[in-house]
């Protein structure tokens, strides 16, 4: 079912995500850069909580809302691994020296496009 909310967080995801390619060039951090995209997998994931009719928490942490998307009877098992993106909410933030997780930026910037897209495919 497809909300304003949901519409709404889809189009600022989709500005988060544009900010990450930006930052796709090695000279900047990953830090930085890590921040952009979980921002990203983050709305989408609310977005997505929405459109199932359940409303998201203020919560930075996507392992949590990835188990509200199972409570929801949604499949969540290829979309573990973005929990590994929490880090970059709040630890990396503040860190001046965050470790260095070696993540293929373009191959994440790609999924959480495709994942933007699937969220709002079910928007109908």
């Amino acid at each position: 079912m497809a909300t304003p909310e949901a519409e709404r967080l889809l189009r600022v995801a989709r500005r988060d995500l544009k900010m990450a390619r930006r930052l796709l060039v090695p000279e900047v951090e990953e830090a930085s850069w890590g921040w952009a995209v979980q921002q990203c997998l983050e709305k989408t994931l609310k977005a997505w909580l929405h459109i199932v009719g359940t409303k998201p928490p203020q919560t930075h942490d996507l392992a949590r809302l990835l188990l509200l998307l199972q409570d929801s009877g949604v499949d969540i098992t290829d979309l573990l691994p973005l929990r590994a993106f929490t880090t970059f909410a709040v630890q990396c933030r503040y860190e001046d020296e965050p470790e260095h997780l070696g993540l293929d930026r373009t191959a994440w910037c790609n999924r959480a496009e495709a994942l933007i897209d699937h969220a709002q495919s079910r928007i109908g």
